[in-house]
């Protein structure tokens, strides 16, 4: 509800206001008075969100700050009053007597009448009004036109006056106006109030100066700090608190003073003291400030915070997206052994969704609310993994932090703990997880202490680590630790059918993310797409879609379209030689990797960023991979 008050500025005009608010379709969300304005109103005790008000008064209620719409006065309104002049007596010359925000201009309209002369009187303060009046009769005008009290005035010395009035649609447009003025000063408010509760909340001490470094507002946490300053802030230069601050410098030669110590009593705070930019020169600073102590302690709750909330698991098998009976099979699968407390081995390609199934398992587990550790041991070297999973102490090597550091392991407890590429981890850590997971316990490195654990353990691969153990590359009793129960994701060639499914939902969702032209695939581009043989799974699935949302500039991709986007999309169909070079291995889950990339590089002329792109890898991935296999490319 918007309080409104109309200052009415002669009696005729009170019934048309009335109308006007009485017809007004939203007259239900304003509280409107309707009060009579008078001579020299001195407008005390406003008390409304918006008033309207036309003359002097809507000049006066501006210049207090008070937020008003005026009531126009138009050049019609000025016309019409001339005329009605012209109609009472043959005047010649007419005074237009009034305030300037008023009749301001008002000769403009001398063409329409050739036969009068007629001259503004504009004047700021009512005070003057009379004599104005008197002046304009001295000068030789036989005829007056203005505003209520004009004419008034002018009747007490028998000069002949016509008032301008205000018409049925002037009040409309005024209280419409007054409306959207309300409305914008009780949103400015609003957000005023929550600027200053933002401020008040913070946990920093800030403090804003003007151009003469006097300050303007101080928060109250600056008071919490400055215990031994008992008045306001406000009104006092900057430097009789901080005398150690360049104030001057900040705001006149725009320095930047960013993370400095400053000595206030016993406290030693860390301060920023930064230039507010004017429209032509720096307005004054900004100085936050916050007590040391405080900035060490919240640190050590901080990185205690960190370790519990930054391993939690995202999914769940809800998530999942697909339509096939095999991957219902494979979630059901899934399902089951979440109940379970045993260790998982999850086989399948990259970019089968290994970790998503993880996650999911956890999330569905009693283990739900404990922590989800994932790390990929592919992607570090053997020493640094070792520090990882396990922990050191303080001194364990060069380089260690002050302190120590808990391990995965440790971080994981009551928890899960994610093995990804659990196939190239050294023997020396393979030897060391076997003990973790059969004594349930972990040691830090440089330390003797023995950390008992409570930790699920699933990894995931894809290799065929049995193969592994016959090559004697990864120890069997290992694996039959980690190998309790066994998930094998099929790759996106065996799910055919939910191929569709998910390049609509990836394609839909870099719509929403990007807002991207493209809407859908034709049917022509989606059956090409459906016979691809998608050796980077549901990874290279996703950077398809996105490449392709970026280079497609139409709603609907043709197979040109997907030709452009995947251009070696004919030379890996279903029935392709890797499928075949898959469907050999002992595993049909598996495929020959190697293969894979010799096949990918010879696409790409041997660009290593391509190839890794298509293969939905890291590039330091490809180059490790290449290297394992005894890849070798002309540079």
């Amino acid at each position: 509800m918007i309080r409104m008050v109309f200052y009415a500025p002669y009696p005729q005009i009170l019934p048309i206001i009335e109308q006007v608010f009485k017809e007004r379709p939203d007259r239900a969300e304003l509280q409107y008075q309707v009060i009579q304005d008078f001579f020299n109103n001195p407008l005390e005790n406003v008390t409304a969100d918006v008033v309207v008000a036309r003359g002097f008064t809507a000049h006066m209620m501006q210049k207090k700050g008070i937020v008003c719409a005026e009531l126009k006065v138009s050049g019609y309104d000025v016309i019409a009053a001339i005329n009605k002049c012209l109609h009472l007596s043959p005047a010649k010359k007419i005074a237009v007597v009034g305030a300037f925000n008023m009749i301001y201009g008002a000769e403009a309209i001398n063409p329409i009448f050739p036969d009068v002369t007629l001259t503004c009187y504009p004047i700021m303060d009512e005070t003057q009004l009379e004599t104005t009046i008197l002046k304009a009769r001295d000068d030789g005008n036989t005829f007056m036109v203005g505003g209520y009290t004009t004419v008034e005035i002018a009747k007490k010395y028998n000069i002949p006056a016509v008032m301008i009035e205000s018409g049925r649609e002037s009040v409309n447009t005024a209280i419409a106006d007054a409306k959207a003025a309300a409305e914008i000063a009780l949103r400015e408010k609003e957000k005023s109030n929550e600027i200053a509760n933002i401020m008040n909340y913070s946990f920093q001490g800030i403090i804003s100066t003007n151009r003469a470094g006097i300050i303007t507002y101080a928060n109250s946490y600056c008071h919490t700090i400055m215990r031994d300053i008992k008045s306001p802030l406000t009104g006092h230069h900057l430097s009789e608190f901080f005398p150690d601050i360049p104030v001057d410098q900040v705001i006149t030669q725009g320095r930047k003073i960013l993370s400095d110590l400053n000595q206030r009593g016993s406290l030693q705070l860390l301060f920023n003291c930064v230039p507010i930019a004017g429209e032509y020169d720096n307005a004054g600073c900004v100085l936050t400030f916050q007590n040391i102590a405080q900035i060490q302690a919240e640190e050590g709750q901080v990185r205690k915070k960190m370790y519990k909330s930054s391993f939690r698991a995202k999914y769940q098998f809800s998530q999942i997206l697909h339509q096939s009976s095999i991957m219902d099979s494979v979630i059901s699968d899934a399902t089951d052994f979440s109940y379970s407390d045993s260790n998982i081995l999850i086989y399948g390609e990259t970019g089968t969704g290994k970790e998503l199934f993880a996650q999911s398992i956890h999330n569905s587990s009693t283990r739900r609310n404990g922590p989800f550790v994932a790390i990929n041991c592919s992607a570090l070297p053997e020493n640094l993994l070792e520090s990882e999973l396990f922990g050191y102490v303080e001194g364990a090597f060069t380089g260690a932090a002050k302190g120590g550091k808990m391990g995965f392991f440790e971080i994981a407890h009551k928890g899960t703990i994610f093995l990804d590429e659990i196939g190239d981890i050294s023997p020396k850590l393979q030897s060391r997880l076997l003990r973790v997971l059969q004594e349930r316990e972990i040691i830090r490195l440089g330390n003797d202490a023995v950390i008992p654990i409570d930790v699920r353990v699933i990894s995931a691969t894809n290799k065929n680590l049995k193969e592994e153990v016959e090559k004697g590359t990864f120890r069997q009793d290992l694996l039959y630790r980690l190998d309790v129960l066994e998930l094998n994701l099929p790759p996106l060639r065996k799910r055919p059918g939910d191929i569709r499914l998910l390049l609509e939902r990836f394609i839909q969702f870099e719509h929403e993310r990007t807002g991207c032209r493209l809407c859908r695939l034709s049917s022509n581009a989606a059956k090409l797409l459906s016979q691809y043989s998608w050796p980077g799974n549901i990874r290279e699935m996703k950077n398809f879609c996105e490449r392709l949302c970026i280079l497609c500039h139409k709603e609907e991709a043709s197979s040109d379209s997907v030709l452009r986007a995947l251009p070696d999309i004919l030379d890996h169909p279903q029935d392709s030689a890797l499928e075949q070079t898959a469907s050999v291995q002992s595993d049909p889950n598996l495929y020959d990797e190697k293969a894979a990339i010799l096949k990918a590089l010879a696409s790409f002329r041997n660009n290593r960023g391509k190839t890794a792109e298509y293969l939905g890898m890291n590039p330091s991935t490809l180059w490790r991979k290449m290297k394992k296999y005894g890849i070798s490319v002309p540079r």
